[in-house]
């Protein structure tokens, strides 16, 4: 006589082993996830100290006198015909001196246009060994350096307290407006480096608010798309660039008063 087979067990461990799959495929997306959100705080904590490391060297001192000649940092933008243009270059990892001046790189106006063909290209940081801010090759920063738009500073903000210029034959004090931008390009989704190269060359790192309302104002209802797109890429920054292809960036942005002290 034959007793009928009702399968109970086997429905049993089948669902146990159902319910043990579902709790490890959930345990190991949440492992996954929260290893994402380590590494994009490791990421961005990495780049915040890689655009403060870049910025503590605009303030030494013993490096004061260097930054004001006319090949440094600050003396090569206070000729007349180079206001508003931006210096740039790679704060990059092998290099024993912060700024040189054969190696940097000017952005200007053209018109309506953005130009880069001041000095060489060696100022624009690539994804390339040579030009990592880290000797890890994890992270770059590229630094441009400007004279502050004075329209925007607050009246008698810069100058030096209790001394007139002109009596005492000194230099004005003058603004410089200084912006790091750093990325993390292994973080995040995967972006060509063309792509990464072109906004660090192809746009101010820094627009002055009247610029930008100037570039504003040539739109009008019968601009073409044409126009309408050269006016909107001549407005995006070098940050913003990177954001849109979805590259970690972190920009910090310093403004330095410098000016003559007279001594007795």
């Amino acid at each position: 006589m034959f007793k009928k087979q009702q399968g109970a067990t086997l429905i049993v461990v089948l669902l146990i082993l159902i319910a043990i799959t579902t709790i490890g495929a959930l345990a190991i997306r949440s492992s996954t996830t929260q290893l994402q959100l380590i590494t994009s705080a490791q990421a961005q904590q990495l780049m915040i100290q890689n655009s403060d490391a870049a910025l503590f060297q605009f303030e030494t001192p013993s490096d004061l006198e260097r930054n004001m000649a006319l090949n440094g940092m600050f003396g090569f933008l206070k000729a007349e015909e180079d206001s508003g243009k931006e210096l740039v270059f790679c704060y990059k990892a092998g290099d024993t001196q912060f700024f040189d001046l054969t190696k940097a790189s000017l952005i200007h106006w053209d018109g309506n246009k953005v130009t880069n063909n001041g000095l060489s290209e060696l100022g624009f940081c690539k994804i390339d060994g040579g030009y990592f801010s880290t000797h890890r090759k994890t992270v770059m920063t590229q630094v441009a350096i400007k004279a502050a738009d004075m329209s925007e500073a607050a009246a008698f903000q810069h100058m030096q307290i209790g001394t007139d210029a002109e009596t005492a034959k000194i230099d004005p004090a003058q603004l410089f407006t200084v912006v790091a931008t750093t990325i993390f390009p292994d973080v995040g989704k995967s972006v060509s480096d063309s792509s990464i190269a072109d906004c660090f060359k192809n746009h101010f790192n820094a627009i002055p608010d009247a610029k930008a309302a100037s570039l504003q104002s040539e739109i009008t209802d019968e601009s073409s798309e044409d126009k309408k797109n050269e006016i909107r890429l001549a407005k995006l920054t070098v940050s913003q660039c990177l954001i849109d292809l979805g590259v970690p960036t972190h920009t910090q942005v310093a403004t330095y008063s410098l000016m003559q002290n007279i001594g007795k």
